[in-house]
Parts: structure tokens; sequence; C-alpha cells
């Protein structure tokens, strides 16, 4: 007779508990990535080969704007283009996977595929093109300027 008195209430008691929780899955969304920017070169590889240290990529500056106009200043380095501006544009702005700049000066345009990973808390962008060879695929892994 006890056990019924105790079994009831906390069959009511776990019923009401189960009811009452109700788990909410939470959706994340990912963020867009703003490569609205000025980047600098960190590293270059040329077929998987870091060529960094050979290349003068010190000046080499790379303006992404809001207007998806860029930049390029000090580019004397194999790049996906070679025009000091023109506009850009990104396949996606959450998942962006490619790049596409158009020189001001032609009526052709020139795409490469994109990653933007986070690094040390910042994110970074790289850029992997062939520069009309198609046996040399270069990767250009920026950092943002300060």
């Amino acid at each position: 007779m006890l056990a019924r008195k105790i079994f009831f209430p906390v069959m009511i008691m776990l019923s009401m508990a189960a009811v009452s929780c109700s788990t909410k899955k939470e959706l994340l969304a990912e963020p867009v990535k703003d490569l609205n920017a000025t980047w600098h070169i960190q590293n270059v590889t040329r077929n998987t080969v870091d060529i960094t240290p050979y290349i003068d990529a010190a000046d080499f500056k790379l303006t992404l704007s809001p207007d998806n106009t860029y930049t390029l200043e000090g580019n004397n380095i194999p790049f996906l283009v070679n025009n000091a501006a023109g506009t850009w544009s990104s396949d996606d702005p959450q998942y962006p996977y490619n790049i596409t700049f158009k020189p001001a000066d032609s009526t052709s345009s020139f795409s490469g595929s994109i990653a933007t990973p986070v690094s040390k808390g910042q994110r970074t962008l790289s850029i992997t093109f062939n520069p009309g060879c198609h046996s040399n695929t270069y990767i250009y892994t920026f950092e943002k300027s300060n």
C-alpha cells in the first residue's frame, strides 16, 4: 500500500517533468566572411613548395573594398591579376569558395578558389590559382594588415 502511495505521485512528477522539458535546437548561423580589408602576403606556395623566402612580397598589398573594388600595390610577382585596380566579387558571402577579379581596363575576369580559415584568432585569406600555366598552382595566404 505504501509503495502504491509513493509510486503514483512519483510517476505524476516524472510525467510533468518530461512534458515541461522541451529541447530547443539552436541553429547557429554561419557568419558572413568579411573580406574587406588590406591584405599582405604571409605565405606563397607553388606546387606545394613554399617559395616565400625566394620572392619579394614585402610591398605586396591587396585591398578589397566594400564597394567591390580592389587595388594592388607592389605587385612584382605572379598573381591572379596584374592590373592595379578593378572590381572583385565572391560567389557566396557566408561560404565563399571562389573570388573573381575584373581589371578596370579589361573585359576579361580572372577567378581563383579561396579559403577563409581563422589563424591565431584572425581571419586569413588563401587564394589558389593557375597563372596561365596549368602545371603551376599557386596558393597565396594573406593576413589582414594593421
